[in-house]
């Protein structure tokens, strides 16, 4: 009965993203990985929104603990991508890194984009800063 009700949240989950039924599955199965994954997932976007350093590490931190739960997404090493950008703007290489390891993952369309275009312009403007100082 258990599995049925867990089960029954997670198709509620995939189908909006954005509720709080991982919270409920949780409650019932505290290792459930989708669950730890879409938990550590919204804690590093609400820390990523924070403006100062060490947000920015609680977000990467956050986004890794997601990456470990589904090692197949691609999507928390955009964040994390994101995250080093935001930290620290001169620190090219941490968030190209993480693109690259995004890209290499599973990603819906929408976010290959988003990660494509980051991945681009931050290329872009670590070459504009190389041949500024040549």
């Amino acid at each position: 009965m258990k599995k049925l009700i867990i089960a029954a949240k997670i198709k509620e989950l995939k189908k909006n993203p954005n509720s709080d039924q991982y919270i409920e599955i949780l409650k019932l199965d505290p290792k459930n990985p989708i669950a730890l994954y879409k938990l550590h997932m919204q804690t590093g976007k609400l820390h990523h929104q924070k403006s100062f350093k060490n947000g920015q590490w609680d977000a990467i931190q956050s986004f890794y603990k997601a990456a470990a739960q589904i090692d197949t997404l691609g999507e928390p090493y955009y964040w994390i991508g994101k995250s080093y950008e935001k930290k620290d703007e001169m620190d090219f290489d941490s968030a190209l890194e993480s693109y690259d390891k995004a890209l290499k993952l599973f990603l819906a369309d929408s976010t290959r984009k988003m990660v494509e275009t980051a991945l681009m312009e931050l290329t872009k403007k670590k070459t504009i800063y190389k041949d500024f100082w040549k």
